[in-house]
């Protein structure tokens, strides 16, 4: 019987009326936070899909160790061991929403991305760089396209054993869902950080709750657990012409007391009778199992230890048909065996199975198996559960077996592992004789017969780490690997994966590619990274000559590099041209975004914003079609923002950017996003928030994944932070290390800004030698610099005109002016101008010092009389109306009423905002 709850009902329900919206369901261990949640989704008209974590990975990998104790068990129930399987929360969400709708949802059957987690979608399409990226969309994607058709109620239970990679994806969903119709509820047993989740605790039940839960209060007969109030049974588990006594008041004071208000406890005490009080935990889970007949009692245990591996894989739960197979019991026999489990609430009906009504009963019960008992049916539910045959074997002690199923399921972490802890020879899995092995499993190892080696399980487990976003481990297993292999091919094949990993930790992989070329110097697609590689880093000429051989060989990939290399040259149609080429000859959805992101940022680069809108927006309609919005997306994304952020369209660019962030993107595509937010920051005035995306960037981009260019970006925003703030010294500092730390020859877009910032803090007089200049924008810096140096600012003005950035162009105007006295005032109304249309305090603040400083009236003359303009110089001289009267021999009243027409033509308020705006001006 459920009782209680009320509040937490009407909490639940409110949140399901304003969705997209989570409620964390926080509580003790069997404190009813499953059954809350069952009892409002009973009642709810949405699609209710379950998943869940589950302990029972680590569990088993101890117990595979040799840890059995029923101590082991009740600690790690109690502490919250986690498992290994990536996913796990979400897997039987995810297979529930794609039978009910279909994997149609989302782009290719969810072969992009989802058939990583759910292998009846097909053969995943591999894409390494993009695994973690691409699986976050697509499960969005489904998720908001179902609830297109129904509202959606995902229920995520025991969060507190959750993966990490469940944790991401998770929160990755609680920070995009936008549209309505999803509500997501998740249980655990401590409180998480979980963004945009309400939480709601679950306390424990008052006395009045647990009388009402046991079927009455004080002497009223006691109604069974589970049943109505009609069904006078005693407890769980007994048949019923059963019947008990009547607990009276000491009875239930007694269960309130022992169980502190916790419904599992309640129920295990109830089931367990007043008369004895059980000395353990395990003994009050277990209570209702011991009165069990033998028959119901070995169908628990086969459910005990079916559903205690990998919930990712279904082992939460256990089909019926597994039961029947391993119990060998006709239908009718099981039925029998499983009625009194499934009365005593010990097994709930789940779809065409059994799963445990918690998980600390099914710890218990898989604890209180003798450990050949344990073996046995371990080695059974291998033989009736293929897909889970690798973890039930490795629970047996059987690793052999445990290691040719795991091969054969894919599971290569698992194969390393037990690889790794077994005497076997380098060499492969087909190199298995089973000749010796009398029931045709694995016999023993002959390695002449070649096969799978150690080294191509590193590769395989490395890619596997890489797809769930673990970097550092798919780094580690790499590297591994290219220590055992000698043949020269394998080997350039690892070192171009360790790049493609590398380049997510921002470390550069040149050195990586160079070897691998010098190992395989045909393969085409070695080549073509090598030259984009080099390109990044700025060396061009031999990125054009690798480029090139590589397009001979095949990879067309590498036209979008020569596109690059030749947008660098000035010949921007045929960089167009060629980024086309690339998009129409591309082998996969990746290189057309790729070609698209490459040319929206040449044609910034070369100062043709508008073009560069254009072409960024194409790709960004592209990508989201594709379900690559978070990934390659997120990059157009930024080079959308840059454009507009260029002509002066900030709050577009805050659009695309918000959005974009949004979807949580992978970390270097976040960090160019933030580049573009924190410049518009400082352009607006927002330091704050400007020092704020600058902190949040620089880990993101600590290494040359992506070249100078990369690193230096957020030197220059932070130059450009400490200019606006005034702040001369840490300017000065920057340029410094800058100088000193960098071959600014090798940088393509930032060099000349940088230069900039050094020249005003008087640092460099002079260009490095070996700086080019290529384009309309790079042109205008080299103007720039040339001006803080002491050339023309004039020339300057010109080069920004031509650019059509308005910010850089009211700076110079500024500087323009304080050079040009005669021209100050035409010059500095232009800034104001720009100033204004902008909404950018810091060039407003330059424009109105300068013209403070150069006595120079912004707006239109007010009309002051010369006696008039005589009276504002005193009253910017803070004298009152009888001292000006004094200064002028007038009378006060004469100069009180020259004041008061002062104020009214200027349109001012007070004395002091006539002065104030006087000095503002350059009237005075």
């Amino acid at each position: 019987m459920f009782v209680g709850r009320q509040k937490q009902l009407a909490a639940l329900a409110a949140a399901l009326e304003r969705t997209p919206g989570a409620v964390l369901v926080v509580g003790e261990a069997g404190i009813g936070k499953s059954a809350l949640v069952r009892e409002f989704t009973r009642g709810v008209d949405a699609l209710v899909a379950e998943g869940g974590a589950d302990p029972g990975t680590a569990l088993q990998t101890a117990a595979a160790h040799g840890v059995h104790s029923p101590a082991h068990s009740v600690q790690a129930a109690v502490h919250g061991v986690q498992g290994g399987v990536p996913y796990a929360v979400f897997v039987p969400v995810l297979r529930r929403l794609v039978r009910e709708y279909g994997a149609e949802l989302v782009p290719r059957g969810g072969r992009n991305g989802l058939a990583r987690l759910l292998p009846e979608l097909g053969e995943l399409e591999e894409h390494p760089e993009l695994g973690r990226a691409r699986l976050f969309e697509e499960v969005l994607l489904l998720v908001e396209r179902a609830a297109e058709r129904r509202p959606v109620v995902l229920v995520l239970e025991d969060l507190h054993w959750a993966d990490q990679a469940s944790r991401d994806l998770l929160v990755f969903l609680l920070r995009n869902l936008t549209r309505p119709g999803v509500l997501v509820i998740a249980t655990s047993r401590e409180p998480l950080r979980l963004p945009m989740a309400e939480v709601l605790k679950v306390p424990p039940l008052g006395r009045d709750e647990v009388a009402r839960m046991l079927g009455g209060s004080d002497g009223e007969q006691v109604a069974s657990l589970g049943r109505t109030d009609g069904e006078q049974v005693a407890s769980l588990g007994r048949t019923d012409s059963e019947r008990v006594a009547p607990l009276g008041r000491a009875d239930i004071d007694r269960i309130v007391a022992r169980s502190e208000g916790n419904p599992l406890f309640v129920e295990a005490l109830a089931d367990a009778g007043t008369a004895t009080t059980p000395a353990s935990l395990r003994e009050l889970l277990l209570a209702g199992a011991e009165r069990l007949g033998r028959a119901s009692l070995d169908v628990l245990r086969i459910a005990a230890v079916s559903s205690s591996v990998s919930p990712s894989y279904g082992g939460s739960r256990t089909p019926h048909e597994v039961l029947r197979s391993v119990a060998g019991l006709d239908d009718l026999a099981l039925d029998e065996a499983l009625r009194p489990v499934v009365r005593a609430r010990l097994l709930l009906v789940d779809g065409d199975g059994y799963a445990f009504r918690h998980t600390l009963i099914r710890d218990a019960v898989y604890d209180d198996l003798l450990p050949g008992e344990r073996i046995r049916l371990h080695t059974r539910c291998a033989e009736a559960r293929p897909e889970l045959a690798a973890d039930h074997w490795y629970a047996a002690g059987d690793r052999r077996r445990a290691f040719e199923a795991a091969w054969r399921a894919g599971r290569w972490e698992r194969v390393l592992e037990l690889w790794d802890q077994s005497d076997l020879p380098d060499g492969g899995v087909e190199a298995w004789d089973r000749s010796d092995s009398p029931d045709g499993g694995v016999g023993r190892f002959d390695p002449s017969h070649g096969g799978m080696d150690h080294a191509a399980v590193l590769e395989l487990a490395a890619k596997d780490a890489l797809h769930v976003g673990d970097a550092e481990r798919a780094e580690e297993l790499a590297s591994r690997a290219l220590d055992e292999v000698r043949d020269p091919l394998r080997a350039a094949h690892l070192l171009e994966l360790r790049v493609a990993i590398r380049d997510l930790l921002g470390e550069e992989g040149l050195a990586d590619l160079r070897e691998a070329i010098r190992l395989a110097p045909r393969e085409a697609r070695l080549i073509g990274a090598l030259a984009n590689t080099l390109a990044w880093n700025g060396q061009d000429a031999e990125a054009r000559a690798h480029a090139e051989d590589a397009l001979a060989l095949g990879d067309s990939r590498s036209l979008v590099t020569l596109a690059a290399l030749t947008a660098l040259e000035g010949d921007l149609a045929t960089a167009s041209r060629l980024h086309a080429e690339a998009r129409a000859a591309a082998p996969d959805d990746d290189t057309v975004l790729a070609a698209y992101a490459g040319e929206a940022d040449v044609l910034e680069a070369a100062g043709e914003h508008a073009k560069a809108e254009a072409v960024a927006r194409r790709g960004m309609a592209q990508a989201k079609r594709l379900g690559m919005a978070r990934s390659r997306g997120a990059h157009i994304a930024a080079n959308l923002a840059e454009p507009l952020a260029s002509l002066g369209r900030w709050k577009e660019a805050r659009e695309v950017i918000d959005a974009a962030l949004a979807l949580d993107p992978p970390p270097i595509h976040r960090a160019w996003l933030l580049m573009v937010l924190g410049t518009v920051a400082v352009w607006e005035g927002s330091l704050g928030e400007a020092a704020d995306v600058l902190d949040r960037a620089r880990p993101l981009m600590r290494g040359r994944s992506r070249g100078y260019d990369s690193c230096l970006e957020p030197d220059l925003l932070e130059g450009r932070l400490a200019v606006a703030a005034g702040d001369v010294e840490r300017a000065g500092r920057l340029a410094d290390h800058v100088l000193s730390a960098h071959d600014l020859t090798l940088s393509r877009r930032y060099a000349w800004p940088l230069l900039v910032i050094a020249a005003r803090t008087g640092r460099v007089r002079e260009a490095p030698a070996g700086m080019e200049t290529t384009g309309r924008v790079q042109e205008a810096y080299r103007a720039t610099f040339e001006a803080e140096c002491g050339g023309s600012w004039a020339a300057a003005v010109a080069a920004w005109r031509t650019v059509g950035q308005p910010y850089a162009l009211g700076q110079a105007l500024v500087r323009a002016a304080e050079q040009d006295p005669e021209s100050a005032r035409e010059l500095l109304r232009e800034a104001a101008a720009i100033a204004e249309r902008l909404g950018s305090a810091p060039l407003r603040q330059e424009v109105e010092a300068a013209a403070a400083s150069g006595r120079v009236r912004l707006t239109a003359e007010p009309g002051l009389s010369a006696r008039e303009l005589e009276v504002l110089e005193l009253v910017a001289e803070g004298m009152s109306n009888r001292q000006i009267a004094e200064r002028l021999f007038i009378s006060a009243r004469t100069s009180g009423v020259h004041v008061s027409n002062i104020m009214a033509k200027l349109g001012v308020a007070s004395r002091v905002e006539a002065a104030a705006l006087a000095r503002r001006t350059g009237l005075l």
